[in-house]
């Protein structure tokens, strides 16, 4: 499914075939050579990519920009809720928390078990909770 996006972006920007089987990987699934390949040669371009993709977004009228909604979700409930780079950069457009809402919403209607920490929003929701919890005891403590 993230080849709808990366189709959209191959039009504007020249990929090489190692870009491209990059983009459709998730971040798991990524070896040291991949992230470090990644970040020397695409992360430099990754604003101009979202840029391209908000524009082309921003154009679409409600139905299209609700189709790409459901492109991403399918495409992660594909992979057990794991984005790869093409997902992360059209949830950087539609915004994390609306893909996570449609995503769990989806998964539990079809019945697709979710990989850990996914049912949430990843790690970082896990992190912001600790960091809530944490700065509430110290606050307690304090008084």
């Amino acid at each position: 499914m993230s080849t709808f996006f990366l189709e959209i972006l191959r039009n504007e920007f020249k990929f090489s075939e190692q870009d491209e089987q990059l983009l459709q990987k998730t971040i798991r699934d990524q070896s040291r050579t991949d992230r470090r390949y990644y970040y020397q040669h695409l992360k430099a371009r990754e604003e101009k990519f979202i840029q391209h993709l908000r524009e082309h977004y921003q154009s679409l009228e409600s139905d299209g920009q609700k189709q790409w909604l459901d492109i991403v979700v399918q495409s992660m409930l594909d992979r057990g809720g794991e984005p790869d780079i093409c997902d992360a950069l059209v949830m950087k457009i539609i915004g994390p928390l609306t893909i996570y809402n449609h995503l769990r919403v989806k998964s539990e209607s079809e019945g697709v078990k979710l990989k850990m920490l996914v049912n949430f929003g990843g790690m970082g929701t896990v992190i912001m909770l600790v960091a809530v919890i944490t700065a509430l005891v110290l606050y307690l403590m304090a008084r």
